[in-house]
């Protein structure tokens, strides 16, 4: 029984850990942030005690769940840097967006997908399954900023993400997924036209997530006689990934907006900057003259 043994590890009252799961919807701080197209992002900050609940469902149940190989983000030892690569040898470069990505995975998908994996939650009652959902949704949702979320995610899009491999096998397709990014590279002329149908398909048809949808407005089509980006990365002519000012700009606006950032954005930058530094180390001068030392290191620093 999971609500007796997270009691039992953290030194909790099994009565806390159930009134707390009750009322989760209404312990998280709301505060906005700018989005790098323009806008601003809504960010739902946990209480700590909330918060120390979900890092330890994170460490004892999410990070056991499966991932699909072709799942890039939210993974320990992978980064941008290795999404980029898989597409970097190939002509053309199909990249399509799923909208609202966390919110649209609900209460409902993580109890078919417990359900359907009941092997992986043995021992659960009802009570365990009802208390998992509420502390890891607000409002019976996925929300950007509990640190759950992520790795929650990647599990639940298991089934889409053997969907589009397999789609992207059968046309000789290399595929890939960077959170709420799909990508799509081959080194044929006109494929990736028919697989932006397809994927469209098989988004609607799909029941976990169930209601995932394709934001059609921000598909794009690249080659190499343009410029195409994985994640930020230039994939260049040469056949290789490269920093790109996107992701400079990127970058300096996380350092910007760094005190309000959230744990799972500031361990992004961290990686972000160790890479982006890697590639070009006179980036991390410029960072330094513009924004200052102490607020650089912290940026560089992981959270714990």
């Amino acid at each position: 029984m999971i609500v007796e043994r997270m009691a039992d590890e953290l030194g909790l009252p099994i009565r806390f850990i159930e009134t707390l799961a009750r009322t989760a919807s209404y312990v998280y701080k709301v505060y906005e942030i700018p989005k790098r197209t323009g806008g601003h992002r809504e960010i739902h900050h946990p209480s700590q005690r909330l918060k120390a609940l979900q890092r330890w469902l994170l460490s004892n149940i999410i990070e056991r769940l499966p991932v699909h190989q072709a799942a890039a983000a939210y993974r320990k030892k992978r980064s941008i840097f290795d999404n980029a690569k898989r597409h970097s040898a190939s002509r053309y470069l199909l990249r399509m967006d799923l909208e609202r990505f966390f919110p649209s995975i609900t209460q409902a998908d993580l109890e078919k997908y417990i359900e359907q994996h009941s092997s992986l939650f043995r021992d659960w009652t009802p009570i365990d399954i009802d208390a998992f959902c509420r502390l890891v949704c607000r409002n019976s949702k996925l929300t950007i900023g509990a640190p759950t979320s992520p790795s929650l995610s990647n599990a639940i899009c298991y089934e889409l993400d053997v969907n589009l491999s397999m789609l992207g096998e059968n046309n000789d397709v290399v595929y890939s997924r960077y959170a709420d990014d799909l990508f799509f590279s081959t080194g044929r002329r006109d494929v990736l036209f028919d697989i932006e149908k397809e994927v469209i398909n098989i988004v609607a048809k799909l029941e976990l997530p169930a209601n995932l949808k394709v934001n059609s407005r921000k598909t794009r089509h690249s080659s190499k006689r343009g410029c195409r980006r994985v994640t930020g990365i230039v994939l260049g002519s040469d056949g290789a990934a490269h920093i790109g000012r996107g992701l400079k700009r990127k970058v300096r606006a996380l350092i910007h907006s760094y005190d309000s950032l959230d744990e799972t954005s500031r361990a992004s930058l961290a990686g972000l900057l160790a890479y982006a530094i890697g590639f070009e180390p006179d980036f991390l001068n410029r960072l330094i003259a513009k924004y200052g030392l102490p607020i650089v290191k912290k940026a560089m620093a992981s959270p714990e």
